[in-house]
């Protein structure tokens, strides 16, 4: 049976034409996402979870910054850097913070580029001084080794870790993850670096104030 379209006033055809154009750019990126999502399933898989891509990277070109016991003060200090990492799923037991941790330091670092080291601490880049305040939850430990494969050079003074970030209940367990239950772990991350006068006898490095023309 022959059907008749209801007829479009004049002044309604170009709200029509608008809402055709608006769906039409509303398909296009929903596929644009879903293409996205799967380039960057497939590069995850390629280059492996967390922090390890990152660490071997660095022990295949010969690079990593070296754990000091005991190191000389950070008392020129050059760049500060702060950091936010997040772990909704794992085994809390084994890992603790330590992903989240090592997301924080990676944040803290990974949109920063610091040449002039090279030019401005004695020795160069592998006499330059790291050091990494994270707040991590109470009740929770972090992998210090796994910390000190984030960076690619330097030496890593010791890691001071306080009580600070959060958990939060993220709504969702994966127990193929090791999950127990959906408690999600925040970091935040502070990564000094700078190197040692060995002429200024101080344990700690200098604040500029603005009210003394710095």
């Amino acid at each position: 049976r022959a059907t008749t379209r209801p007829r479009v006033s004049e002044d309604a055809k170009p709200m029509r034409v608008l809402r055709g154009a608006l769906l039409r750019a509303v398909s296009s990126n929903v596929v644009a996402v879903r293409a996205l999502a799967c380039k960057g399933s497939a590069v995850r898989a390629l280059s492996g979870k967390g922090s390890a891509a990152w660490n071997e990277e660095w022990r295949r070109l010969g690079l990593g910054a070296v754990q000091e016991a005991s190191a000389p003060a950070l008392n020129r200090l050059m760049f500060v850097q702060t950091g936010f990492g997040c772990d909704q799923h794992g085994d809390r037991k084994g890992a603790g913070a330590t992903s989240a941790a090592v997301r924080a330091c990676r944040n803290a670092i990974e949109f920063n580029s610091i040449p002039g080291m090279v030019d401005h601490v004695p020795g160069g880049r592998k006499n330059m001084l790291i050091h990494v305040k994270l707040g991590i939850p109470e009740g929770y430990s972090v992998d210090h080794d796994e910390i000190r494969a984030t960076f690619p050079y330097g030496r890593l003074l010791p890691v001071e870790v306080i009580h600070g970030g959060l958990t939060y209940g993220c709504g969702r367990v994966v127990t193929e993850l090791g999950d127990e239950d959906d408690t999600a772990i925040v970091v935040v991350a502070a990564v000094s670096i700078g190197y040692n006068d060995p002429n200024d006898a101080s344990e700690g490095h200098k604040t500029y104030d603005t009210r003394d023309g710095h």
